[in-house]
């Protein structure tokens, strides 16, 4: 049980022409971007430029892929030159009650040792995220801390209701939440009954947790929704964790329901095989946006993780 948990947590906290060249393929360090409309291999450039007509852009990354972090600050630099200050930054990492401290940190009015004491930044902010919050603060774009706080993801998950939370948190709770029946669910569901046995045993415990998948789904969503109901013109870049926005579910798909005329890009990151032919499964990968990158799996030895 204790280990179905901690995968769980992980989880909320929480990875040329292609056809008829997979033989020639061999595998590369450096990710393959590959346009899923045309099935053609593409780069960070062009694929920018082919973003340009969207209105959100969902970064789906796995989070400790090095290679990934560099393709979004990379990516953020490219939209930045092709939108200017009408681009905004938007991030899984920091949680609503923290959008203030961002503000001010953005802005100079706190020092990062002022700003990184309270913010409360994952454990890879250094090195992955600080990279894409200092290009922000440069260039003066705003950062929409745009996930659910996370104690009260963890009461959801642990009590199944969010009755008893305190009056004041209830503040950051996004308007509407539900975990709906569907495709989304079954891969979640899917997701966990194949990396533990235990999973009819735990049923509850994992229909709980989904419903705290669903809540940082719902608020990511609102969050974004929120800024460019008060910002029409803005472009978002926003960076989750890839499950958040694969095959535009969760919230890609909660936010399209809360504004059907968006136009919504979904970036999805795929690990390469490891005989080279990363084009094996690229049939079924391609469904999950449109554009897959391919990239190699960095290992991480203990004192990394």
């Amino acid at each position: 049980m204790k280990k179905l948990v901690l995968l769980l947590t992980c989880l909320l906290l929480g990875s040329f022409t292609v056809v008829g060249q997979a033989n020639s393929l061999k595998v590369k360090t450096k990710p393959i971007i590959v346009n899923t409309s045309t099935d053609k291999v593409s780069t960070l450039k062009k694929m920018t430029q082919e973003l340009s007509a969207y209105d959100v852009i969902f970064f789906g990354e796995y989070h400790d892929q090095a290679s990934l972090h560099k393709l979004e600050a990379d990516l953020l630099e490219e939209l930045y030159i092709l939108h200017g200050n009408k681009l905004v930054l938007s991030l899984e990492m920091f949680e609503a009650d923290q959008q203030d401290t961002l503000n001010k940190y953005l802005d100079g009015k706190i020092t990062e040792t002022e700003f990184l004491a309270t913010a409360r930044p994952w454990p890879n902010y250094e090195t992955d995220y600080k990279p894409l919050v200092e290009f922000a603060k440069t260039h003066k774009l705003p950062v929409i801390a745009a996930n659910i706080p996370r104690f009260l993801a963890a009461h959801l998950a642990k009590n199944g209701s969010l009755d008893a939370i305190d009056e004041k948190d209830s503040a950051y709770l996004p308007r509407h939440t539900y975990a709906p029946e569907g495709k989304y669910k079954e891969k979640f569901m899917g997701y966990m009954s194949g990396m533990n046995n235990s999973m009819a045993a735990a049923r509850q415990r994992v229909e709980q947790m989904f419903a705290a998948q669903s809540l940082k789904d719902d608020k990511m969503a609102e969050s974004i929704f929120a800024y460019r109901e008060a910002n029409p013109n803005a472009v978002v870049l926003h960076v989750n964790g890839s499950f958040h926005s694969d095959a535009h579910l969760g919230t890609a798909e909660k936010l399209a329901k809360l504004d059907q005329n968006l136009k919504i890009g979904v970036i999805s990151p795929k690990y390469m095989e490891v005989d080279g032919d990363y084009l094996k499964n690229y049939a079924t990968d391609k469904k999950d946006g449109e554009y897959i990158i391919y990239v190699v799996r960095e290992e991480k030895n203990d004192e990394q993780k």
